[in-house]
C-alpha cells in the first residue's frame, strides 16, 4: 500500500512559500509544538502539507508584525486565519477577539502578580517583626541567666592576662640577662683576642732581630774566615 501523504524538502519549501531557509529553521525552534518537522535518517528534514499551511498561517501573521507570543496563541487557541494564495488578511472580528482576549489575561496577570507582591511585602513585614521579637527575648534571657558568668568570666580572663604579663616580665628579664652575659663574653674573648696580637707581633719581632744577628754572626765567620785564608796565601808566596 503507498504512502499518499506529500512530503517537501526544505529548498523545496523555501521556494514554494518565498521564506529563507534560516526563517524556517528558526520558526521550528520558535512555534515548537506547532510544528512537526520529520528527518530523514541522514537528518534531512521533511515538511507534509499540514506543515507547510501552518508555515503559510505564521508568515501570514508576521508579515503583520505580530509578535512570536501571539502568533503562538492564535494557533495554539485554533482562531481562524483564512489564507488563500497568501495574501489572505485576518478577520477584524477575529483580531478585535484576540486583542480583548490578550488584554484581558494582561489584566489578571498584572491583577495577580500586584496581589502576590502584596503577599510577599506583607509576610515579609510579619516574618521581621517576629524574627525581631525572639531574637530580643532570647538576648535578655542570655543576660538575666549569664550576668554572673560573665562576671567570672571577665575576673578569669583579667587574672589570666596579668598571670601572662608577669610571666612575660620575667622572661624579658631573663632574656636580658643573657644578653649582657654573651656581651660581657664576647667582650673578654676581644680582649683576649687583642692581648694575643700583641703578644704576636713581639714574637714577630723578636724573631726577626734574632735572625738579623744570627745573619750578621754568620757574615763575620765568613769575612773572618775568608780574611785568615787570604793572609795565610800571601805568606805562602812570600816564602
Amino acid at each position: 500500500m503507498g504512502n499518499d501523504i506529500n512530503k517537501y524538502s526544505t529548498k523545496e519549501v523555501s521556494k514554494l512559500l518565498k521564506i529563507p531557509v534560516g526563517n524556517l529553521r528558526k520558526w521550528e525552534r520558535t512555534f515548537d509544538g506547532l510544528l512537526y518537522v520529520q528527518r530523514t535518517k541522514t537528518g534531512a528534514r521533511l515538511y507534509t502539507d499540514y506543515e507547510i499551511d501552518t508555515l503559510k498561517k505564521i508568515k501570514l501573521l508576521k508579515d503583520k508584525n505580530i509578535k512570536d507570543d501571539d502568533v503562538k496563541y492564535i494557533l495554539e487557541t485554533k482562531i481562524e486565519v483564512e489564507v488563500d494564495d497568501y495574501n489572505e488578511e485576518v478577520a477584524d472580528v477575529e483580531e478585535d477577539y484576540k486583542y480583548e482576549t490578550i488584554l484581558s489575561l494582561q489584566q489578571e496577570t498584572v491583577e495577580s502578580v500586584e496581589k502576590l507582591t502584596s503577599s510577599i511585602f506583607t509576610f515579609k513585614d510579619e516574618m521581621i517583626q517576629e524574627t525581631k521579637e525572639e531574637i530580643k527575648n532570647e538576648v535578655k534571657k542570655e543576660i538575666n541567666s549569664g550576668h554572673h558568668k560573665t562576671s567570672s568570666l571577665v575576673q578569669s580572663y583579667s587574672q589570666m592576662m596579668l598571670d601572662t604579663a608577669d610571666q612575660a616580665k620575667e622572661e624579658l628579664q631573663k632574656l636580658r640577662l643573657e644578653i649582657e652575659r654573651e656581651n660581657e663574653e664576647k667582650l673578654f674573648i676581644h680582649q683576649k683576642l687583642e692581648e694575643r696580637e700583641v703578644h704576636f707581633q713581639e714574637f714577630v719581632q723578636q724573631f726577626r732581630e734574632t735572625a738579623a744577628a744570627k745573619q750578621d754572626q754568620s757574615l763575620k765567620r765568613k769575612v773572618t774566615k775568608w780574611f785568615s785564608q787570604f793572609s795565610k796565601d800571601k805568606k805562602e808566596d812570600y816564602c
